[in-house]
């Protein structure tokens, strides 16, 4: 399953063919055939497409407390290989901007240094807990999702399980499935992320229900199963499998 920026086809990888060693494969691509040979089944199926609207609801995220609340999340990095992936130097350019015309706070995960300096509308972070992101998400107008090399974003599609809009780069690797006028808008840089953004902030969009319609796990692993049919017939959906991230704080 590719769940790592252009995986199977990285620059730097070992020597293992990886598609020799599997009979179907999960991808997340517009052109698959850019990142794939075609030489076995496979199908847009992605490890966010699993994301438990029945684990991560309004609802349930709402027992862990209240915390000071923003407009805008940013999920940044502290490294630097990782700020890349989440288009760092984008951010800096559009938060900003989006903070001062359209009156937004925002919540960057990610050190203020010299690309992205600090603004009186911006409040940087360290990484935070897991089920402390997500109650800080839930409060948000929109989700800031600038990334270009993410392959499978999960903290998408749980904004989108917390009724939370995104506002995503157009050029996105994975993800862009998810992105429509149900669930937010796509952005192509500083010059239009405002226009784009406020349509966000509009109550027409219904990203919950639109994803609860259209993924989480049992229409995922629906998608899955068959998939796995093409190369074996006799599954049956009780053989089917669960496709989970771990992650650290389980209580949400």
């Amino acid at each position: 399953m590719s769940s790592y920026i252009t995986f199977p086809r990285l620059r730097f990888r070992d020597r293992l063919d990886y598609e020799t060693v599997c009979e179907v494969w999960c991808h997340c691509f517009r052109e698959p055939e850019r990142f794939l040979s075609g030489a076995i089944p496979c199908e847009l199926i992605s490890a966010s497409d699993f994301t438990d609207y029945h684990r991560i609801s309004p609802e349930r995220v709402a027992r862990f407390g209240h915390l000071k609340k923003f407009d805008l999340v940013y999920a940044g990095a502290m490294e630097t290989w990782k700020k890349k992936v989440k288009n760092w130097r984008l951010a800096a350019r559009c938060i900003p901007k989006l903070c001062r015309e359209l009156k937004l706070r925002a919540l960057v995960i990610g050190t203020a240094d010299a690309e992205f300096p600090p603004c009186p509308w911006i409040t940087f972070s360290p990484p935070r807990p897991w089920s402390e992101l997500l109650a800080q998400l839930m409060h948000a107008r929109f989700l800031f999702v600038p990334n270009t090399l993410d392959a499978s974003p999960r903290l998408l599609t749980e904004a989108l399980c917390l009724n939370v809009p995104v506002v995503v780069n157009r050029n996105i690797l994975g993800g862009w499935k998810y992105v429509n006028r149900f669930t937010g808008t796509f952005f192509d840089d500083e010059r239009n992320v405002v226009e784009l953004a406020a349509a966000c902030l509009e109550p027409s969009v219904t990203p919950r229900e639109w994803f609860r319609s259209n993924y989480g796990p049992y229409l995922a692993g629906q998608r899955l199963l068959r998939l796995l049919r093409s190369v074996d017939s006799e599954l049956t959906e009780r053989s089917n499998l669960s496709v989970v991230e771990p992650v650290a704080d389980s209580k949400c």
